[in-house]
């Protein structure tokens, strides 16, 4: 669903820009409000699985595939405010270091995959699960929740399409909105899975309200930083099926021509490390290597608002 620079026009991705750049400002101001060293950490972790699981694609149907955004689950464990942020940091580590969505695209992909989708899932897993919700429960209303978010994430990608003349809103809402009805699939499973994890090792790290010690947290942290060095370790299974965005406008022939941009050079574009002349060995080496930069990046930038808080 990352959009690449040259799909949109100037017009929509100022737009989009200016408005991800308001909310974002936003976001640090409430973030610095509630910002405890534990919430830093976990930040710090989820950022880092959700880049890992970001690169590995699944099949879906018809020669498509789909990966999993994260913005609900990020809002279920984080909160919606501090989830933003953490989407907006992994989705500036793809499109600085991995040329994955586009630069001048970034503040559509943050609207889309940050705003849309965590803003999303967050209501309607409150909505579902309700007060003190059993287990099961907490799993459902997660699924429910990341399926709602990728879906509407795809529809406003498909809108921006259209307010800049790519695509017809009809064929393209259609198409964006019943691929990623089955991609949202995987992304419920997903996060039900971790919500599930949770609620069985740390129940009250899903109140996004409560605070915790690093120490108490650690356990969690730990286990979630595994999970994205292996993520990572396993990129070379990904799907190399194009994904929902990429399937619609090209393969099914939706779009219009656009030419693509490259503001910059990106050191490790396609997730493959240069100079590396083993493919699979490449793919493994860039995605530890993201994974690390991703979670430090969250890390040194939270900590940094922190202390300007206590300043």
């Amino acid at each position: 669903m990352h959009i690449p620079d040259g799909m949109l026009d100037t017009k929509t991705w100022v737009t989009a820009w200016l408005g991800s750049a308001g909310v974002l400002a936003y976001a640090v101001k409430r973030v610095r409000d509630v910002l405890s060293d534990s919430k830093v950490v976990l930040m710090s972790v989820l950022a880092a699985l959700i880049f890992a699981l970001q690169m590995l694609n699944f099949p879906v149907a018809g020669g498509t595939s789909g990966h999993f955004a994260g913005g609900a689950a990020a809002a279920i464990l984080l909160g919606p405010w501090q989830a933003l942020l953490v989407m907006a940091g992994v989705l500036g580590v793809q499109a600085l270091f991995f040329a994955d969505g586009g630069i001048t695209a970034y503040g559509a992909n943050v609207l889309n995959m940050g705003v849309v989708a965590v803003f999303t899932g967050w209501a309607i897993y409150r909505a579902v699960a309700g007060r003190n919700p059993s287990a099961p429960r907490r799993s459902a209303a997660a699924f429910v929740a990341a399926w709602a978010g990728c879906l509407l994430a795809a529809i406003a990608a498909a809108v921006e399409l259209w307010m800049s003349g790519r695509a017809p809103l009809v064929p393209v809402v259609g198409a964006m909105g019943f691929w990623h009805a089955l991609i949202g699939i995987g992304e419920g499973l997903i996060t039900a899975g971790l919500v599930t994890y949770l609620a069985k090792t740390r129940p009250d790290l899903l109140d996004a309200d409560a605070s915790a010690s690093v120490g108490s947290v650690r356990p969690v942290a730990v286990a979630l930083g595994v999970a994205a060095l292996l993520a990572a370790g396993l990129s070379f299974l990904a799907s190399a099926h194009p994904d929902g965005l990429e399937y619609v406008y090209f393969e099914q022939g939706i779009g219009k021509a656009f030419h693509e941009l490259a503001l910059l050079r990106s050191p490790m574009p396609d997730y493959v490390m240069p100079g590396v002349p083993d493919e699979t060995i490449a793919g493994v080496l860039a995605g530890i290597v993201g994974v690390v930069i991703t979670g430090a990046l969250l890390y040194s930038t939270v900590r940094a608002a922190a202390r300007r808080r206590a300043a």
